[in-house]
């Protein structure tokens, strides 16, 4: 008899096991999907770079801009149109004007999940080193770009001088 307990104990024991095993894992009430590497969002922005002859798409769909980062930026292009000069006079995803990009590098560097996150992105352009700072912020399911910084300067601020004498200029290598 007491074999017999031990089979059915052990067999008891490793169907429930075996039915814990095959049931899918269900996520904990309340846990946050950590979602993908936000640096994952940025490096295909520097595909177009990085490829002779590529189109690039309107500013607006350069990047997967933060709503609030956007119309920042809709409200700089008014100011522009409005003086009739260029407030933003260079391309923020490289820090300059013209391009030959090497070497990328893109790093999430801190991470807050469903949150902020940070971004980093290292390359060569035209045989001197940038680089660009990402601030990401989760929005709508997704990471989406909150702001950009590069060596001297920082797209928000950019985004709410009154005009282009205002701002720091990038530095074209």
């Amino acid at each position: 008899m007491r074999r017999r307990d031990f089979v059915a104990r052990a067999s008891a024991a490793m169907a429930t096991a075996l039915a814990g095993c095959s049931q899918p894992q269900q996520k904990q009430e309340g846990a946050p999907a950590t979602g993908p590497d936000p640096a994952a969002i940025i490096r295909p922005l520097y595909d177009r770079y990085m490829t002779q002859g590529a189109t690039f798409p309107s500013f607006a769909d350069q990047a997967p801009w933060s709503g609030e980062l956007w119309s920042q930026l809709e409200a700089m292009n008014q100011r522009s149109e409005a003086l009739n000069e260029p407030i933003l006079d260079f391309d923020p995803l490289i820090g300059a004007q013209d391009y030959q990009l090497s070497n990328l590098t893109v790093t999430t560097e801190s991470i807050v999940p469903q949150s902020h996150a940070v971004v980093r992105a290292a390359f060569t352009n035209i045989d001197q080193h940038a680089e660009i700072v990402y601030d990401m912020v989760w929005a709508n399911d997704s990471w989406r770009v909150d702001n950009i910084r590069g060596d001297g300067w920082d797209l928000r601020q950019i985004a709410a001088a009154p005009n282009a004498d205002a701002i720091p200029t990038a530095h074209s290598p």
